[in-house]
């Protein structure tokens, strides 16, 4: 399945009817070649390897990370960066952050890939330049530059020495963020609209990428994604349609009671799956939210923390979850 040559890492099969080609985002060949991550993951300044890498890796597993940082291959004389920044898949940019101080993400790229059986977003932080060129709606090919690889932050300094691309791969939890973030009375200003990070939840792509190359794929992205563990199951009474299952619905069952839905989360709150509940509770009423089931190892993070679970009381929903759900129905 998989195709190795210059720069063109995978080739992946989108579904019966579309084919495209998913390569790395930066200039280092190493993953391509089959190096172990700790060749082409940047670690914090920990210096632990796997501090770069997605998921409860940072703080002793009490802070979560969204996506992979990938290391620089090349530096200039002062030590920077110059490693270019590309489309990990063919799509279209939908969004474009260059003043560097708006965000923690630095300056920024969000790109739309709706090629795909899965319509999903690739992220791609800490720029020390975007390609000027480089406009909203632009249409670019897997390979298509993006700009520089750098460090720019609007929080804590990233030191010289761990410059990276910060790369997420992703869905959009709904298209009313922008509601939401208004509700949270939040300080900071929400410059990025349905964009923002905090309405992109991400899954690994480390993992997604290794996936790729080994030819499981092959059935399309929404079998893989549904494929990835379920933390927890939340049953949500409304006749709401939210944007997720109009967005995704490839991820979605609808033979079911048209009275809620039944939400398959992973751990760090990605929604899996969407079907209509198919044993309502007689006499449920519209808003009410129930635990399904769980997987006690999938929900045993020191982050993300999605329910809560104690011995004699019956398992609850944390404000993480409860934020999550909000996103995904305001």
């Amino acid at each position: 399945m998989g195709r190795l040559c210059a720069y063109i890492l995978l080739a992946i099969s989108a579904g019966a009817c579309c084919g495209t080609d998913l390569v790395w985002p930066t200039d280092s060949k190493a993953f391509g070649e089959g190096e172990d991550y700790t060749s082409f993951i940047q670690p914090t300044a920990s210096g632990r390897p796997e501090s770069g890498l997605f998921g409860d890796t940072r703080n002793n597993g009490y802070r979560f990370h969204e996506g992979i940082d990938i290391k620089p291959v090349s530096r200039d004389k002062r030590g920077e960066a110059l490693d270019g920044i590309y489309a990990a898949l063919p799509g279209k940019v939908v969004m474009i952050n260059r003043i560097a101080g708006n965000s923690s993400y630095g300056r920024y790229v969000v790109m739309e890939h709706p090629g795909l059986d899965v319509n999903v977003y690739t992220l791609y932080a800490h720029l020390s330049e975007i390609d000027p060129s480089l406009k909203v709606g632009a249409s670019l090919p897997a390979k298509g530059r993006i700009g520089r690889m750098g460090r720019s932050s609007s929080s804590i300094p990233i030191a010289k020495a761990q410059s990276h691309l910060h790369f997420e791969i992703g869905l959009m939890y709904g298209s009313n963020f922008k509601a939401w973030y208004a509700a949270q009375k939040y300080k900071e200003k929400n410059f990025f609209g349905n964009y923002n990070g905090m309405n992109l939840q991400g899954f690994d792509p480390l993992e997604f990428y290794r996936a790729a190359r080994s030819g499981k794929i092959g059935e399309g992205l929404s079998g893989y994604i549904k494929s990835l563990p379920t933390a927890v199951v939340v049953r949500v009474y409304t006749r709401d349609i939210p944007d997720f299952v109009r967005n995704y619905p490839t991820l979605t069952d609808i033979d079911g009671e048209e009275c809620g839905w039944d939400i398959h989360f992973t751990w760090y709150g990605l929604p899996k799956k969407f079907e209509r509940i198919k044993n309502p509770r007689v006499g449920a009423k519209g808003g009410e939210v129930e635990i399904v089931s769980y997987s006690p190892e999938e929900i045993s993070r020191k982050c993300r923390r999605l329910i809560i679970v104690r011995d004699g009381q019956a398992p609850r929903l944390t404000k993480e979850l409860k934020n999550i759900l909000n996103k995904i129905f305001m």
